[in-house]
């Protein structure tokens, strides 16, 4: 058995493999309008906000405790015009503690499902949060303004509850999904900045979970490529912000850091990586600081995003829901 495991777990590193260097191939030898197959873009659709400067926040990994409540008081205080809820809500066995904690916030909240929002043996919980969020597939995508949002899964299928905390069954279909959807958003010139937000950390500090290997491989050349400016994570139970990051081929664990500037950032040419599992669960020891990431910190509250200066300028601010100080602060401005 082990040996059949192992040989398994190594085609899987192969399969990844090749998806990468066929797509870098596919990057080289043909036009963007070429590698699109279709538009398949499932999405909440489009979201107005009259043009006028944007507010989101985000945060991950909460609980039913007075913790998360006061991260809840703090973003409601802030009134963000939407709340990117990164997984891992209630951590109990049904979801109306997290509901009622979350009520002023629901009607602003889209989210992405972590492996404690669902039950292998008992559908309810995962049907809860589906039902609440009209939810149909486990990654979708929307316009707000001038902002494009992408929701990726990173743990199961919908449709297939009986397999536990992995990524989907058939990873092909999120991935013709977020291609042919950066795609459409990249030719959009109403859009100017590219946000994905999901569950498990791409990159990571050693802590209580590791990077997902099979996630960045996959995605992290196609957000290269269309020009995602901000990846938004969880799991982690404490906050950490990349540099701008671009695919590095030869060793995904080490990210090729396209700005070294620590908190302003002028057509960084890279993708920042935030993990925000902050929202109120137990925090995790970060046992060390991996070379791509400026700050990191255990810290509850949420990460605070502001689109202003007509558009071209992002301001990103995490508060501390203990106090409502600010302990980190960084700006992306793109011409």
């Amino acid at each position: 058995m082990l040996k059949i495991a192992n040989e398994s777990f190594q085609l899987r590193k192969i399969y990844s493999l090749f998806r990468v260097v066929l797509l870098f191939l596919i990057f080289l030898c043909y036009p963007p309008n070429v590698y699109v197959i279709e538009n398949s873009v499932n999405s909440y659709g489009e979201i107005s906000s009259s043009g006028k400067d944007i507010h989101f926040a985000a945060a991950g990994d909460w609980g039913c405790n007075p913790t998360a409540q006061r991260t809840v008081n703090l973003i409601k205080n802030k009134n963000p015009d939407l709340l990117l809820a990164l997984g891992d809500f209630s951590y109990q066995k049904d979801t109306g503690c997290w509901f009622k904690i979350m009520s002023p916030l629901i009607n602003k909240s889209k989210i992405v499902i972590g492996e404690h929002d669902f039950d292998t043996n008992d559908a309810k919980r995962l049907q809860d949060y589906v039902g609440k969020f009209n939810l149909t597939d486990p990654y979708y995508s929307f316009n707000y303004g001038n902002v494009h949002f992408l929701a990726m899964s990173s743990v199961i299928p919908f449709k297939n509850q009986t397999i536990p905390y992995r990524l989907l069954h058939d990873e092909s279909r999120q991935h013709d999904f977020v291609s042919n959807d950066l795609y459409t958003a990249s030719q959009n010139k109403s859009i100017n900045w590219i946000v994905v937000y999901l569950y498990k950390p791409m990159y990571t500090s050693p802590t209580q979970h590791p990077s997902q290997t099979s996630l960045r491989d996959l995605y992290h050349l196609l957000f290269d490529y269309y020009g995602v400016d901000l990846v938004l994570q969880a799991h982690n139970h404490n906050y950490q912000r990349s540099y701008p990051l671009r695919f590095n081929q030869t060793n995904s664990s080490l990210p090729i850091i396209t700005d070294r500037y620590d908190t302003a950032y002028d057509n960084p040419n890279g993708t920042i990586f935030a993990v925000v599992g902050t929202g109120g669960a137990i925090p995790y020891h970060l046992l060390g600081k991996s070379p791509y990431i400026v700050t990191q910190f255990q810290n509850f509250g949420f990460l605070n995003i502001d689109i202003v200066e007509n558009g071209t300028k992002l301001i990103g601010s995490f508060y501390d829901s203990r106090d409502g100080t600010i302990k980190d602060h960084f700006t992306i401005i793109k011409n």
